[in-house]
């Protein structure tokens, strides 16, 4: 068995098969981009998910967007931001696009939190394309020290 390309015994495992025939599906049809996050839609803005002690703090690309065509929800744990970006200018009489890489459409994004927040207490604000929520995490979901005593 010397022309064998592999030495010694390999694990194989279907389903270690399968999760790399889908990967090598994924890079063919998306041409190696990752998608996830449009879930079937046309475009979908990208987002920041960060932590700190007291609170989550999403920050979502919307260039072009005005506060008014977007919706913040919370439900039990699960955040939805939702919009429409409006398409760009039509070409006037005479003109002729030459490229359009600018996407536009309506969006959905769902992002399910890790621990109850205090939806009372949510902020969110729009600015130079940017949408930035502060979610504060419920009393609960932030965990307390016990001091330990002798």
């Amino acid at each position: 068995m010397a022309n064998f390309p592999f030495q010694g015994d390999i694990p194989v495992s279907l389903q270690g098969v399968r999760d790399e025939f889908d990967r090598l599906l994924d890079r063919v049809w998306h041409g190696g981009l990752s998608t996830a996050p449009l879930d079937g839609q046309d475009w979908a803005p990208a987002i920041d998910f960060a932590e700190t002690p007291d609170s989550y703090q999403v920050r979502v690309e919307v260039p072009g967007m005005t506060a008014e065509e977007i919706d913040v929800s919370i439900l039990q744990n699960l955040l939805t931001i939702k919009g429409c970006k409006k398409p760009a200018d039509t070409p006037k009489e005479g003109e002729r696009r030459l490229r359009s890489e600018c996407r536009f459409g309506s969006f959905h994004r769902r992002l399910e939190l890790p621990t109850p927040v205090r939806d009372g207490d949510v902020t969110a604000s729009c600015r130079d394309g940017v949408l930035r929520l502060v979610l504060p995490k419920k009393a609960e979901a932030k965990g307390q020290s016990v001091k330990v005593t002798s």
